[in-house]
């Protein structure tokens, strides 16, 4: 009879072990950056000349929208000119990772950011911008706000 309490109890700390194992597998997995998708756009943005700090300062996922309203019409525009098919990707869940822009010309009065938005490994869609009081944002591919060096 004592064995088979010991043998239940040591399921049980088996159970309980393997359960926070799958769920830190889980917080790990949600949490982390895939490395080849985070190198490819850092790849990409630091070609255009943009100097940026390797590690996004956050990754969001979001469904870009069926129908655009005007900010999404106005984001659109500056894609297309950047020769980015964003809106063929209504509908469709994608990630946006964000960069801090250490080489724009106002990098220093103000946080400076690159934000790429990533479908399957493709970049769709991507601007620079500052949030601050008189922000902006412009395409990636517009490199005459890189600062002299």
């Amino acid at each position: 009879m004592r064995m088979s309490k010991t043998v239940r109890k040591y399921r049980y700390a088996f159970a309980g072990i393997t359960a926070a194992i799958v769920l830190l597998m889980v917080i790990i997995g949600i949490f982390s950056i895939d490395n080849g998708t985070n190198q490819m756009i850092v790849e990409y943005i630091e070609g255009l000349g943009w100097e940026i700090e390797p590690t996004p300062k956050e990754i969001s996922y979001l469904t870009i929208p069926e129908e655009f309203d005007a900010v999404y019409e106005t984001y659109n525009a500056v894609q297309k000119h950047s020769g980015f098919p964003f809106e063929d990707f209504r509908g469709e869940k994608v990630a946006r990772y964000i960069y801090r822009v250490l080489n724009h010309k106002e990098s220093e009065n103000a946080q400076v950011y690159a934000g790429v938005f990533v479908f399957e490994n493709t970049i769709i869609g991507g601007e620079i911008s500052s949030a601050e009081n008189n922000g902006f944002m412009h395409a990636l591919t517009e490199t005459s706000n890189i600062a002299p060096q």
